[in-house]
C-alpha cells in the first residue's frame, strides 16, 4: 500500500477534531500527496511532510528540513520559513492523527492487543507472543503469517523491522509506521505495552484496541519528568480503558473498582480475573485462580471459568507470574485462540532479564528486571514462599533523575526482607551514584539490615556471586539483559547482569 498524505485531509482531519488553528497554502498544492512523514529534520527526503514536535523544537530544525526535500510543516506556531503550514493548537494530538491517517489506519488490519500496568507487561507481553505465534503456525489457513508482531519494552518486531526498543511505546509516527510494517506483511496479531506516557504524550491518540489488559497499579513515575502525583499516573493508565472493544482487568489490584467503572462505561466486553477472595462468581466472564503449586522448574496453578475447570503450568519463575499467565489465557480465550495453542505458548515463554533462574553447587541466582514497589513486593512475597529460610542477597540501585520515591519504597522493602544488600548503580544519568546509594540506604538502616556500596555495578554483581554461599539466593534487580548504563545523556557500554551472572556461573 502506498502511504501518503494531502494538506487537504490533514485540514479536514483536525478541523473535525477541534485542533485546526490556521493554514497557508497554494490553491494547487492542498491535494497534492505527500509521500513521507518525520518529525525530525534528521530523517527527511524530497516531498516529506514534517512535524515540528516538542517544547525544545528550534526553527534552526524546520530550515534544516526544508533543505531536505519537506514540502510542508505541522506546528503550534508559524515560523519564518516560505513552506506551506498547518497550525494546529496540540501538536502531539495532531501528530498521532496525522500519522493514522498516513498509514490508512493499519492498526486495524489486524487484531491488536495492549496491556498496561505498573509491572509485569513485559512477561505478559510475551505469554501473549508465544501464544499467538503458535495459533498462527498451527493455524495457517486462519493466519497466513505464521507469527504475530510485538512492541515491547525489549524489542519490536513488525515482520519487516527486528530490533531493540527504546521507549515502553513509541512516538506516534513511529508507532503507526510500526502498524503500517505489521499489515504490509500480512499479520494477524499485534500485541504491546503501553505506558502511562502513551497517554500523557498522546502517544496513541485516536488508537482503538481489539483487547485491552490491564493488569495492575501502584505508585511509581512520578516525579518532575513523568508524572506529577499518583492521580495523575493512574489517570493516564485509565484513559486506555476507554479505547477497548474487550478489556481484561486484574480484580485483585488495588483501585480494581475505578478500572472496572471506566472499563464497563466504555467496552463492548469485560473480561476479569484473580482468586476466589475477588471472584464474582455470578459472572461467566470471571477467571477464577483456584491454587498454585510450585514444581521444580516453574509452577503448576488451576482456574475456573463457568463450569470450566483447568489445570496450567508455567516454566518461568516468581509467583507472580502465575498472574501474569492468567491474564494471557483470558486474553487468548477471549481472542479465540484454542486451549492447546495456549498451553504450549505457556511453556515457551521465558524472557531475557525476567525472573531468569540459575542453579549451581547450591546457590540460585535470580535476574530480573523488579525496579519499583509493587515488583519489589512481589518479587519478596514470592521469594518468602518457594525459598523459605534461605538468606536473600540483593544486588539493587535506583535510577537518576526520576522516580524519586522508588528508594523509599525499595529500601524500605529489602530492609525488611532482604539478608545482605549491595547497593550500586541504576542508570544514574546526571546525579552521583553513592549519593543514590546512601539516599536509598536511609531507609534500609531502621531495619538493620547489613548493606554495602559498591559503585561500579559490574563489581556489586560479581562480589554477591562470588561470595555466596551454598542455600543463598542472589537476586540482580533492575537492569535485567540491558547491556548499558544511562549516564550524563549518554548511553554507557555495560556487560548486563544477565550477561554477568552467565560468565561467572559458566552457564
Amino acid at each position: 500500500m502506498n502511504d501518503s498524505i494531502t494538506i487537504q485531509q490533514v485540514v479536514d482531519l483536525l478541523n473535525k477534531d477541534n485542533l485546526l488553528v490556521e493554514y497557508s497554502c497554494p490553491q494547487e498544492l492542498l491535494n497534492h500527496p505527500f509521500d513521507y512523514l518525520s518529525y525530525s529534520s534528521a530523517d527527511v527526503q524530497p516531498n516529506t511532510f514534517f512535524i515540528c514536535k516538542g517544547a525544545s523544537f528550534k526553527e534552526a530544525y524546520l530550515q534544516d528540513a526544508i533543505s531536505k526535500g519537506a514540502g510542508v510543516y505541522l506546528a503550534q506556531q508559524r515560523y519564518d520559513v516560505q513552506l506551506p503550514c498547518i497550525i494546529t493548537s496540540d501538536i502531539r494530538k495532531a501528530m498521532s492523527l496525522v500519522a493514522i491517517e498516513f498509514y490508512h489506519h493499519a492498526y486495524q488490519s489486524f487484531r491488536l492487543v495492549g496491556l498496561t500496568g505498573t509491572k509485569g507487561k513485559t512477561t505478559t507481553t510475551y505469554f501473549m507472543k508465544n501464544i499467538l505465534d503458535t495459533f498462527c503456525k498451527s493455524h495457517p489457513e486462519l493466519c497466513g503469517v505464521p507469527k504475530s508482531a510485538v512492541l515491547s519494552t525489549v524489542e519490536v518486531d513488525t515482520g519487516v523491522e527486528q530490533h531493540e526498543a527504546h521507549l515502553t511505546t513509541p512516538e506516534s509516527p513511529d508507532l503507526q509506521r510500526y502498524f503500517a510494517q505489521t499489515r504490509d506483511s500480512g499479520i494477524s496479531f499485534l500485541t504491546m505495552e503501553v505506558s502511562s506516557q502513551a497517554y500523557k504524550l498522546n502517544r496513541v491518540y485516536g488508537v482503538e484496541y481489539d483487547l485491552g489488559m490491564f493488569l495492575n497499579i501502584g505508585e511509581d513515575h512520578i516525579g518532575p519528568l513523568e508524572h506529577t502525583d499518583f492521580e495523575d499516573y493512574f489517570s493516564c493508565k485509565l484513559q486506555f480503558m476507554e479505547h477497548c472493544k474487550t478489556a481484561v482487568i486484574n480484580r485483585d489490584m488495588d483501585h480494581a473498582q475505578r478500572v472496572l467503572d471506566r472499563a464497563r462505561a466504555h467496552a463492548k466486553r469485560v473480561i476479569t480475573f484473580g482468586t476466589l477472595a475477588t471472584a464474582d462468581l455470578d459472572d461467566e466472564d470471571c477467571w477464577v485462580l483456584r491454587d498454585i503449586r510450585k514444581e521444580d522448574v516453574g509452577f503448576t496453578f488451576t482456574t475456573s471459568h463457568g463450569m470450566k475447570e483447568q489445570e496450567w503450568r508455567i516454566h518461568m519463575a516468581g509467583r507472580f507470574n502465575v498472574e501474569n499467565a492468567l491474564a494471557a489465557i483470558a486474553s487468548a480465550t477471549a481472542l479465540g485462540v484454542d486451549e492447546q495453542s495456549i498451553r504450549e505458548g505457556l511453556l515457551k515463554n521465558e524472557v531475557q532479564g525476567r525472573m531468569n533462574l540459575f542453579e549451581k553447587d547450591g546457590i540460585t541466582v535470580l535476574v530480573d528486571y523488579a525496579h519499583n514497589y509493587l515488583s519489589f513486593k512481589k518479587l519478596y512475597e514470592s521469594l518468602k514462599a518457594d525459598y523459605p529460610g534461605r538468606r536473600i542477597v540483593v544486588v539493587v540501585g535506583c535510577p537518576g533523575g526520576k522516580a524519586f520515591l522508588r528508594r523509599r519504597d525499595i529500601g524500605t522493602l529489602s530492609g525488611q526482607n532482604a539478608d545482605y544488600l549491595y547497593l550500586t548503580a541504576e542508570d544514574p544519568q546526571f546525579e552521583d551514584v553513592r549519593t543514590i546509594c546512601e539516599e536509598i540506604a536511609s531507609f534500609v538502616e531502621p531495619y538493620h539490615t547489613p548493606y554495602e556500596i559498591i559503585e561500579d555495578r559490574a563489581q556489586a554483581v560479581e562480589k554477591a556471586i562470588t561470595t555466596a554461599q551454598p542455600g543463598d539466593v542472589i537476586v540482580l534487580a533492575a537492569k535485567g539483559e540491558e547491556v548499558y548504563q544511562k549516564v550524563r545523556g549518554e548511553y554507557v557500554y555495560y556487560e548486563s547482569d544477565l550477561a554477568i551472572a552467565k560468565r561467572l556461573l559458566s552457564i
